[in-house]
């Protein structure tokens, strides 16, 4: 009831908000941009806006770092994950310095404030993914409206390439146990919901398709998998990565090789446009920002060439798309009990 009433009085707040922005000329443009907003890390991934303090949380996979920007400022602060790679972070919900990552195969609670740098952080194993025999990591994952948590593994890589059919995509609810919900996948990435919450999308990347299914919002039940968008019926290159969804039920998805953010009616299964990004490999997307209508990027600047270094120097950052005219859903946070 109080994550009802939470998201109900948000709502209200941003519909004043865009009513006072119609009445101020300068708020409408038509100029999409795209920013820089902060430093190239390694292999920078989930981005997830948390609108209750209004911050981008995301992860640094390799490097082992979740990472906080405070959008105001243009600060980031940093926590080091001693535990394993980092594929995820989520806050967890009616906490301020609780989050929940995906830390090697194990989802892990971790308790940071965000406020400053630590080297070293509590650090608790809520469940485990996939067999201790298994040669995987967790790689992406998002919450749900009732606040479970789904988040997918990848085999893990050898000469920058991926073992096929190695991952799994679970769901892990407030009980911590995973279910399994799609299996055999390769690499498990791109995860939204519809604002209708009826309909889950979903990418694994070597396919270079999205997915989607029915969704029931109550049981957590995915049924009748179909194809929305395939890359090998346009002209672009790369592989589909992280993804989110508009108010208006676009895809905006980050292409990892392939230098765009695309966002795509998956209706019609076309590409409606493609912003181009200062990194050859783009990881995932958000929206954030007090009227959801800034799209935070984020972009790979791990295992690059010289080559690509030269000409992407910034491969690695997070970047800010504006103009876009659009808006995005609100993120959900983890429903963990005592």
């Amino acid at each position: 009831m109080r994550r009802t009433i939470c998201k109900y009085l948000y709502w209200v707040c941003v519909l004043v908000a865009l009513i006072i922005c119609k009445q101020v000329e300068s708020c409408s443009s038509t100029n999409v941009t795209v920013e820089k907003v902060t430093p190239a890390y390694g292999l920078s991934e989930g981005p997830h806006w948390d609108h209750r303090i209004q911050k981008l949380y995301f992860v640094d996979i390799n490097n082992q770092y979740i990472r906080r920007l405070d959008t105001a400022t243009g600060v980031v602060t940093n926590a080091y994950i001693a535990n394993g790679t980092v594929g995820v972070v989520i806050p967890v919900d009616d906490s301020t310095d609780e989050l929940v990552a995906g830390v090697g195969k194990n989802l892990v609670l971790v308790t940071w404030n965000g406020e400053s740098d630590q080297s070293e952080v509590p650090t608790k194993v809520l469940c485990s993914l996939d067999s201790a025999q298994s040669k995987t990591r967790i790689n992406d994952g998002k919450v749900d409206s009732s606040g479970r948590f789904w988040l997918g593994t990848m085999g893990l890589e050898v000469n920058g390439q991926a073992p096929p059919n190695q991952g799994t995509l679970y769901r892990v609810d407030d009980t911590r146990k995973p279910e399994v919900e799609i299996s055999p996948v390769s690499i498990s990435n791109g995860l939204a919901w519809n604002i209708e919450d009826d309909t889950f999308y979903y990418i694994d990347s070597p396919t270079r398709k999205v997915v989607a299914y029915d969704y029931n919002p109550n049981t957590g039940e995915i049924s009748n998998k179909r194809i929305v968008f395939d890359l090998d019926d346009t002209d672009l290159t790369g592989l589909p990565d992280g993804m989110t969804i508009d108010t208006q039920g676009n895809l905006w998805i980050a292409l990892f090789g392939g230098h765009h953010v695309i966002q795509v009616n998956p209706k019609t299964k076309k590409v409606i446009r493609k912003i181009k990004i200062p990194a050859e490999n783009v990881t995932s997307v958000t929206f954030g920002g007090p009227l959801l209508d800034i799209l935070y990027v984020t972009t790979s600047g791990f295992n690059l060439t010289a080559k690509q270094l030269q000409e992407t120097p910034d491969a690695g950052a997070v970047f800010a798309v504006k103009g876009l005219e659009v808006r995005g859903i609100l993120s959900n946070s983890f429903v963990m009990m005592n």
